[in-house]
């Protein structure tokens, strides 16, 4: 109300309250009795701003502003202005004047920058919470304080905490003076009182538990006391609030100050970076885009325009390229063309090709890479994409299961087998309810395909036999590593190819030990969030990334595609909340529950999100000045926009080209009346052919590349697990109790022996159960399960052996991976724990962690010793190729036994020439 309130011109209240009683006086009968326009009875003067006179502003917005929130263009009987000649003949010339008088009224309204939208905010606000959304909140009010104190329980038991709980607990411990002392003897209030000098970078990202951070970090700060705050930001470039930035404070501190501070505001107007032409597109272009007067509660931040340097070059003008729809290979081929002939015009240059969102890139990625062109791209190419992944997942899904026809089908058309469709369609086309496994062991199916169709078939079925026939004697990573390589997935491989087959295999080694085997939905749900390796060829020339990421960088020529993609629609939230400040210093908070299902939003919950909606507007335009201000000479903007029902070209709703729209509206007309709708229409309905990439029928393989798959693990990988009863490792449940153990222990040694006692451990009971529960572990399974973790945890740390191993010793390392090259193949290791004693001696120590049920454990340790003897001594020659000379020795702990075996590592032959192989992963 206040907001609505300061922008009200004064002098137009009488005109106001006079035609407001009029058209009270002239309600058809028929209007509702809860209709808001009956607030307009008792208005006598300017309005306050008070709760009570609410429904008095909302009358006003119901008689001004159609339902869209715009001025009205006319009024009539249903506002309580009636057609002149429905009045009598003596009434007549008043109804005229008084509408008249509307006109003239909300064409001085209307000449007010923000008030229509001001006062439109005001129509469903509610003076005070229904009572359904009380009920609703007093229950928030009773979860969430016990969801906090349960997650803080969490924290606790897993000795970790997220950076928000961190933040937190600073101003936990600020706010109730610290009587705890820190690190350095000191208490929280000491350690703030040392403060003298307080930079703040990024100032306009600030979230709002930040600002009441620095305002109890600054508390008692005067100026000429010898402090010093200094806070730097563009509030053009805020564009972060899905990570809670609030440009409002930044707006709000330059208005109000920081607490009782009142820093001096020092404005930038050079720019140094671009090309005068880029500049003066800028500044011509976002006063029409960014909001004319700043807005805290809304995030609306104003146009501040600059001045290219004096030495600035001329530069090219602004490029506009006008797209006939949203074909993405029309797109990407108009990419590669600029991102190419930006490159040839300015060798050592750098390009950068900058998206809203990853998605816009499915087109122009595969289009550079077609087009021979390298480039960077950090966290941008899914994983899956890639081709050598697809083709892992496609062989993936057969293996588990041969009745997935679209995986089989899958592989017979990769590389490794490259069916031609003629070929495919003879074998599996007549025999839908077969096996596509089935029908390419059949001979009479296979005898109708070519000659070479015949040889690729033929050999890529050997290459199976042996994965199908025994697919449950080795993990499924494994399995489809060895299938891989036998089908010749990996000749021709780069090394960013093999290093996303080995992310794959990573990945599904890692799902298979979370909870059993994978299931396709559960694979493809999990390398939708990888992302592929980056091109290890490509230099700093051509770089693709987000807007978001591009921030605080500089290019020579800037390419933005798909300017008129709309953005996906977010859920609505179960909970809306707005932070603002407050009259008087402080800050409010408002909060509305999402509506039950199947009923309508409450109008507090609607104020709220679209309060969100304006403020995501604005964030917009400041997301399309951050991109195009990248650009230190070249900017090319590219989009498309369609034409409506009523032939008029219209971006579409939410696009970045519909923030750009009142600056590149007139280039979009002129593009689209020059474009040839009919004839890329007609060109696009043939689309090229597809190569399909294969290996020759008849490969020659070279040696075996080394495994991607690590080879180190608490059972060597060229022993089978047995299944006898005596070794509890063989099971599942014993796998899980070991990789709980492994973990805790290299977490013991890296806090050290002093922060675990067995009343830490104790506490920490309830977060090794939700360990074993996310591996996988069954429910009844887990009390016994969980005993033998803490069994095994607490002899380790009573254990006199157990805590030599776990102490403090010199260079001592807990899970060490390294990497070495014996016998002419690329070796992969992880130490359980390494350190070197007094003496000098570097020992290599592995937890064993099962258990056993005879009496004579002294021969069980004995029989182990030798189990894992060839191991050990594989980690030693790879460790003594990291340190050679060095003495090394080797141990079996056994937590639960409180059992122990060492012997000396064999030297290794030749071990001073091999050389340092080994590196630290």
């Amino acid at each position: 109300l206040r907001a609505v309130a300061g922008l009200w011109p004064a002098a137009l209240w009488d005109e106001v309250v006079a035609l407001a009683g009029f058209a009270a006086n002239h309600f058809p009968p028929e209007l509702s009795p809860d209709d808001p326009l009956r607030g307009l009875h008792g208005m006598a003067g300017a309005l306050p701003t008070s709760v009570d006179a609410l429904p008095h502003w909302q009358a006003l917005a119901a008689l001004l502003l159609t339902q869209q929130g715009e001025w009205r263009k006319r009024l009539d009987k249903r506002q309580g202005f009636p057609a002149p000649s429905s009045a009598g003949k003596d009434a007549a010339p008043l109804f005229k004047q008084q509408q008249t008088r509307m006109q003239a009224l909300l064409a001085g309204l209307a000449a007010v920058p923000g008030l229509d939208a001001a006062l439109f905010a005001l129509r469903d606000l509610s003076p005070r919470y229904p009572d359904a959304q009380w009920a609703a909140l007093e229950a928030l009010l009773q979860v969430l304080p016990a969801a906090v104190a349960d997650l803080r329980q969490v924290f606790a038991a897993e000795g970790a905490v997220d950076h928000l709980e961190i933040a937190l607990s600073v101003a936990g411990a600020l706010e109730q003076g610290a009587p705890q002392t820190g690190p350095h003897g000191r208490g929280a209030e000491a350690f703030v009182q040392s403060i003298r000098h307080l930079l703040v970078d990024e100032f306009q990202d600030t979230s709002v538990s930040q600002h009441h951070l620095l305002r109890r970090l600054t508390a008692g700060w005067h100026p000429g006391d010898g402090r010093t705050v200094f806070l730097v930001g563009d509030p053009m470039q805020s564009i972060y609030a899905f990570r809670e930035a609030e440009v409002g404070v930044f707006l709000r501190v330059c208005a109000e100050g920081l607490g009782t501070l009142r820093p001096r505001r020092l404005q930038l107007g050079v720019n140094f970076r671009s090309a005068r032409a880029v500049v003066e597109w800028v500044n011509a272009t976002f006063p029409a885009v960014l909001p004319a007067q700043g807005d805290v509660a809304a995030g609306a931040v104003p146009y501040t325009p600059f001045t290219a340097r004096d030495d600035a070059p001329s530069g090219g003008p602004v490029q506009v390229h006008v797209l006939p729809d949203a074909e993405p290979a029309a797109e990407a081929e108009r990419v590669v063309a600029l991102a190419r002939a930006a490159l040839a015009r300015q060798p050592g240059g750098t390009v950068a090709i900058l998206v809203r969102t990853r998605g816009h890139l499915a087109g122009i990625v595969p289009a550079l890479r077609a087009a021979g062109l390298r480039f960077r791209a950090l966290d941008i190419d899914p994983l899956a994409a890639r081709p050598v992944v697809s083709d892992l997942l496609a062989l993936t899904r057969a293996l588990l299961h041969r009745g997935d026809r679209i995986a089989w089908l899958a592989v017979l058309r990769a590389p490794w087998c490259g069916l031609i469709l003629a070929d495919l369609l003879a074998l599996v086309g007549e025999h839908p309810a077969r096996t596509v496994w089935a029908c390419m062991n059949d001979s009479a199916l296979a005898a109708g395909l070519s000659a070479d169709g015949r040889a690729r078939l033929a050999r890529v079925t050997q290459a199976l036999a042996p994965s199908l026939a025994h697919r449950a004697r080795a993990p499924l990573p494994r399995q489809v590593e060895r299938a891989w390589l036998a089908l010749g997935g990996a000749l021709g491989l780069d090394d960013a190819g093999a290093e996303n087959a080995r992310a794959y295999l990573a990945l599904l080694a890692e799902l298979e030990q979370g909870g059993g085997m994978p299931t396709p939905a559960a694979l493809e749900a999990a390398i939708a969030q990888l992302k592929a390796a980056p091109d290890p060829l490509a230099d700093d020339s051509l770089q693709i990334m987000t807007i978001h990421h591009a921030k605080g960088l500089e290019f020579d020529t800037v390419i933005v595609p798909g300017l008129g993609r709309a953005p996906r629609h977010d859920d609505a939230p179960l909970l809306a909340w707005l932070e603002r400040g407050a009259a008087g210093g402080g800050d409010d908070l408002l909060l509305a529950p999402i509506a039950e299902a199947g009923s309508d939003d409450d109008p507090l919950f609607r104020h709220l999100k679209s309060l969100k909606v304006e403020k995501s507007r604005h964030e917009q335009g400041r997301l399309a000045y951050v991109a195009v201000t990248r650009a230190r000479g070249e900017l090319h903007l590219l989009g498309h926009a369609r034409r409506n029902a009523e032939d008029v070209l219209q971006p579409a709703r939410g696009s970045l080209l519909e923030t750009l729209w009142p600056s590149l509206a007139a280039a979009f007309e002129a593009g689209d009346a020059n474009t040839d709708r009919a004839a890329h229409a007609v060109a696009g309905t043939s689309a090229p052919g597809v190569l399909l990439r294969r290996i020759t029928a008849e490969p020659t393989f070279p040696d075996p590349p080394p495994s991607l798959l690590p080879r180190a693990g608490s059972v060597p990988a060229e022993v089978a697990p047995a299944e006898a009863v005596e070794y509890s490792w063989a099971g599942d449940v014993a796998r899980h109790v070991g990789t709980v153990v492994h973990r805790t222990l290299q977490q013991i040694g890296r806090d050290g022996l002093a922060q675990w006692d067995a009343a830490g451990l104790a506490a920490r009971r309830p977060a090794l159960g939700s360990a074993l529960r996310q591996l996988g572990l069954p429910q009844d399974a887990l009390p016994n399960a969980l005993q033998r973790v803490v069994t095994a945890l607490q002899h380790a740390l009573a254990d006199t052996r157990g805590c030599w191993v776990l102490g403090p010793q010199q260079d001592a390392r807990s899970e060490l991976a390294l990497s070495a090259t014996l016998d002419g193949e690329i070796r992969h290791v992880k130490l359980d724990r390494t350190f070197i004693d007094e003496q000098g001696t570097r020992w290599i120590v592995d937890y064993k962690v099962g258990g056993h049920e005879s009496t004579d454990v002294d021969a069980f340790l004995d029989r182990e010793q030798e189990r894992y003897r060839e191991q050990l001594e594989r980690y030693a020659r790879i460790v003594g190729q990291w340190e050679p000379g060095r003495p090394i020795r080797l141990g079996l702990y056994f937590p639960l036994l409180r059992g122990w075996r060492e012997w000396a590592a064999p030297e290794a032959p030749g071990a001073g020439a091999v050389g340092r192989a080994a590196h630290l992963k």
